[in-house]
């Protein structure tokens, strides 16, 4: 007797076990740069760096101070918004399994990194205190370029009477 048709019967019982289940959405964006997450933007950490690195009279230590600030507050609200677009981009599609949201996901991923990282390696990367002013500005600008894409994503995936309601003075 042919051991074949059990092992076809087998693999049949055992096929939707091996199916691959659909990979779901994460919670959060997770782009991989340097430092990502953990920019400290207080005035504290700010001015920690700048006396490290220069030793300039006023004003211009306290310039020096505001700039350095200023960039990682830009980088650090840049990446909360991101963050937040994707929740509204999640909660239109994150149950559809229909989709491979995950592979969307990680191609979005991908695609805000190799914007920091183009912009980086198209920069000299500056010397005293914009050696860290500018990976700040790069990062917040390509999570900006992210945000809006996934915020016109978001809008032109909600229906009509969502965008009434949510939109709505």
């Amino acid at each position: 007797m042919s051991r074949l048709p059990i092992v076809f019967a087998v693999v049949l019982a055992l096929a939707p076990a091996l199916a691959e289940e659909p990979q779901v959405m994460p919670d959060q964006l997770t782009f991989g740069y340097e430092d990502e997450g953990k920019v400290d933007a207080s005035p504290a950490g700010c001015e920690a760096f700048v006396k490290e690195n220069i030793d300039w009279p006023e004003p211009e230590m306290s310039n020096a101070i505001k700039d350095v600030c200023g960039a990682r507050k830009r980088h650090v609200e840049a990446y909360a918004a991101i963050q937040m677009s994707y929740r509204a981009l999640a909660k239109q599609i994150g149950d559809d399994n229909r989709l491979d949201t995950a592979a969307a996901v990680a191609s979005f991923e991908a695609m805000v990194k190799a914007c920091i990282d183009h912009k980086s390696n198209v920069t000299t990367g500056g010397h005293n205190i914009t050696i860290d002013v500018i990976p700040h500005d790069i990062a917040a600008r390509c999570l900006d370029m992210g945000r809006v894409i996934l915020d016109e994503e978001t809008s032109w995936l909600m229906t009509d009477l969502e965008k009434r309601v949510h939109f709505s003075p």
